[in-house]
């Protein structure tokens, strides 16, 4: 089944326990639909910017926000955008001025760099992840994280900062997810361009084995849904790993669906063989026994068998996934949709 259906569902749930307001709210809209015909905005707004470049883009986008002018506003955001283009050392500047304001000044600049080229100049990276790092307001640092989101890769150097700064106990929970997020959103950038995946899937199995929180350690692991890649090698063994041996039954739901994207489909199934005579709850076996199908299709039926010998509580599974293997169907998508769910279990369907 394609990755998409799966994705972030854990942090918007984290987020909502969270109890985030509106004024805390991460401001990651893109810069999106026809730009605004230079007629419909303020003469001198225009005039502003005509004069002073880039200090007038800022004159003026001051100006609007103390007008409460949103239709200035947007349009100020896609100039500011234009005028810094390609210039590092202007997207530098701007982030400067990010650095020292508040919302909503703040983050209109950073969404601004966000879409530009400079974005992904090395000096503008650094100084994104050091304020990720180190600014003591976490909208900030949560603004900068959307930012470096746009990357098209991290270099190896980048990538570590990212990851002790994931395992960071003393940062807000937000920032932590947005961490992990950018880490898994920048993977998922470079594996469609180059197929790169395993350097940024070791780092968030680094993350999942690291944190002390199942929500981090969640959304670390179900990164690796990002990617339509296909879990193996030592990635592979940790999942299996930490679905024997974390805590959090999440955790062991999530490692098992992510597991069941793995290359070796038999080393899959033998760890699902192993995971489920240990795991105690319900829920967690059931996640065993649909991603066992999920991952072998047909194939899994022997192993659906001796889970149903083990637990009488998936022998109705067992027969229903036989029989629609039975009269031909192949496909998981198709499958799964026309088999009834017999356990009360939270989380997410497939």
């Amino acid at each position: 089944m394609h990755s998409s259906i799966f994705r972030c569902w854990r942090l918007g749930a984290l987020l909502a326990t969270l109890g985030t307001t509106s004024a805390f709210a991460v401001d990651e809209r893109p810069i999106a639909g026809p730009r605004l015909p230079r007629l419909t905005c303020y003469a001198g707004y225009l005039k502003l910017e005509a004069l002073l470049g880039l200090e007038g883009v800022r004159a003026a986008i001051r100006q609007a926000i103390a007008l409460k002018d949103q239709a200035a506003l947007l349009f100020l955001e896609q100039r500011l955008a234009e005028v810094i283009g390609k210039d590092a050392q202007a997207a530098l500047q701007v982030m400067e001025w990010a650095h020292a304001t508040q919302e909503p000044e703040m983050s209109l600049y950073l969404r601004a760099v966000r879409e530009t080229e400079a974005v992904r100049s090395p000096a503008v990276v650094d100084r994104l992840a050091t304020m990720a790092e180190s600014h003591p307001d976490p909208r900030h640092q949560t603004s900068a994280l959307v930012a470096l989101e746009t990357q098209h890769r991290f270099e190896p150097a980048m990538l570590e900062r990212l990851t002790t700064m994931a395992r960071r106990d003393t940062l807000p929970l937000l920032v932590t997810l947005l961490t992990v997020r950018t880490i898994g959103r920048v993977m998922d950038n470079d594996f469609q361009r180059t197929g790169r995946f395993d350097p940024y899937m070791s780092k968030l199995l680094e993350v999942a084995r690291g944190s002390t929180v199942p929500g981090v350690r969640s959304l670390a692991i179900e990164m690796g849904t990002y990617p339509d890649a296909r879990i193996d090698g030592p990635s592979l063994q940790q999942l299996a790993k930490l679905q024997l041996e974390d805590p959090d039954p999440g955790v062991r739901e999530m490692a098992a669906l992510v597991m069941s994207s793995g290359r070796d489909t038999q080393a899959v199934l033998d760890a699902f063989a192993n995971a489920f005579p240990q795991e105690k709850k319900e829920c967690v076996r059931w996640a065993i026994v649909r991603y066992a199908v999920r991952a072998a299709g047909p194939r899994a039926l022997p192993l659906l068998k001796d889970f149903a010998k083990q637990d009488a509580r998936f022998r109705q599974d067992y027969t229903e996934f036989k029989a629609l293997y039975d009269a031909g169907q192949v496909d998981f998508n198709r499958v799964f949709p026309r088999k009834a769910i017999h356990h009360r279990c939270g989380g997410f369907a497939e």
